[in-house]
């Protein structure tokens, strides 16, 4: 695992964590896994857990991997100011398309020896590489290839109103930002009860609460929360890409439904394939639990079949 920071081409600045294993470990097929935290964590999301983090197991089956912090984390830079004719998501999802993949796949695609980027997304993460696929699909040259996306922890109704939700912004924003009290972080990303911790996350990750905290946006999580659900499902019917999409059974931030998960792959009417499900038992923050190396091992599996399907498309279209 390394540390990364790369220069994009208006000048801002985007940080991370990667793993790129040697080519000889590799499937034949390569993608360029880019991973993105969801809030109030950062790219370390993905390398919690030594042994069953994201990046460990990715590099275990030579998947390169990059974990990116999301502008205004760490050492990413935040948004500019945004209008009154955007939205925050609607700006990272164009900050994120014209600006961080395509310096990502500059920088890594050809040393990594990987034919597509494959994006795989936890909670906020998720919108902005929606709307990432969207602007992608229209574009006639796009500077990277966008071969699939993988999204968990992102779903259609929250589990608290929006009363409820405002009430939480107003108390604990300063300046701009806000910063999870950790003494109420555990319950909705892991489980309600000490019992529900215990079958649902290891001590290790639970030690590592204020470590893997960072304070979020106010931004994102407005928009998440009222704007988004408005105008979401435009981008959505855009994007040709494959999908993988699952939610946990115990999400403690979204009520988790046969129904609404439906209802959110339903919207991607133009792509191939929709992947849906629920991870049955498993809390939100599924890839720091015990659920986490199964699912990060589907997804990339998923990654390296749509890097596949990508490169043999490719290959047709040139015949």
């Amino acid at each position: 695992m390394k540390s990364f920071s790369l220069s994009l081409a208006n000048e801002a600045e985007v940080s991370g964590i990667s793993s790129i294993s040697p080519q000889s470990s590799s499937p034949h097929y390569r993608p360029l896994v880019v991973a993105l935290h969801g809030g109030t964590y950062s790219s370390s999301y993905f390398a919690a857990g030594g042994a069953s983090s994201a990046l460990h197991i990715a590099e275990a089956l030579g998947v390169p991997f990059i974990a990116i912090d999301r502008p205004g984390y760490r050492d990413s830079t935040a948004l500019p100011p945004i209008t009154d004719t955007s939205t925050f998501l609607q700006e990272e999802g164009i900050h994120l398309h014209r600006l961080i993949l395509p310096a990502i796949w500059s920088e890594y695609g050809s040393t990594s020896k990987a034919t597509t980027i494959v994006v795989l997304t936890h909670s906020l993460g998720s919108p902005g590489a929606i709307i990432a696929a969207a602007l992608h699909a229209g574009e006639s040259g796009p500077s990277y290839p966008y071969g699939g996306l993988i999204m968990s922890g992102w779903g259609i109704v929250q589990s608290r109103s929006n009363e409820a939700i405002r009430q939480q912004i107003d108390t604990l924003t300063v300046n701009g930002r806000i910063n999870w009290p950790l003494e109420h972080k555990d319950a909705p990303m892991f489980g309600a009860t000490p019992e529900a911790l215990a079958l649902r996350v290891s001590p290790e990750i639970l030690s590592l609460t204020a470590e893997l905290d960072n304070s979020m946006s106010r931004g994102e999580i407005e928009d998440g929360t009222f704007t988004w659900p408005g105008y979401w499902r435009g981008y959505a019917e855009e994007v040709k890409v494959p999908i993988m999409y699952s939610m946990a059974e115990h999400d403690g931030l979204w009520n988790t439904t046969a129904e609404h998960v439906e209802d959110f792959a339903s919207a991607f009417t133009n792509s191939k394939r929709v992947e849906r499900g629920i991870v049955a038992e498993a809390p939100h923050c599924m890839e720091l639990s015990y659920w986490g190396p199964a699912w990060i091992a589907r997804s990339l599996g998923f990654a390296m079949e749509c890097a596949a399907a990508a490169d043999v498309q490719f290959a047709n279209v040139k015949a």
